[in-house]
């Protein structure tokens, strides 16, 4: 329970985390207006996998899927040094879509 605290927690602050380069594996569209990304990315000998979905603030703009997001489209992912299972996409993936 405290540990999931923490990783919800953390996650406020994972501007700071390191990046590294990982890689669409997934897009759906959920009901209503969400999107939601799977992703993936390796860390030594290791590989980690990551979902995220559409940021509050993007959620009512159109989304060209098909020109926006595809699998194998590379992306930055933001991973806790101690525990890269905890990670998020870096704010520029979403950031790249405004406007549409």
């Amino acid at each position: 329970m405290f540990s999931d605290l923490r990783d919800y927690i953390s996650l406020l602050f994972s501007w700071r985390w390191p990046r590294i380069q990982g890689e669409i594996t997934g897009v759906r569209i959920l009901g209503g207006s969400g999107l939601r990304l799977d992703y993936r990315f390796s860390l030594g000998n290791e590989l980690y996998t990551g979902e995220s979905g559409c940021p509050s603030w993007f959620a009512g703009a159109a989304i060209d899927v098909g020109g926006g997001f595809r699998s194998g489209q590379p992306v930055t992912v933001r991973y806790r040094r101690d525990n890269p299972s905890v990670n998020k996409l870096d704010r520029s993936v979403w950031e790249d879509l405004q406007g549409l």
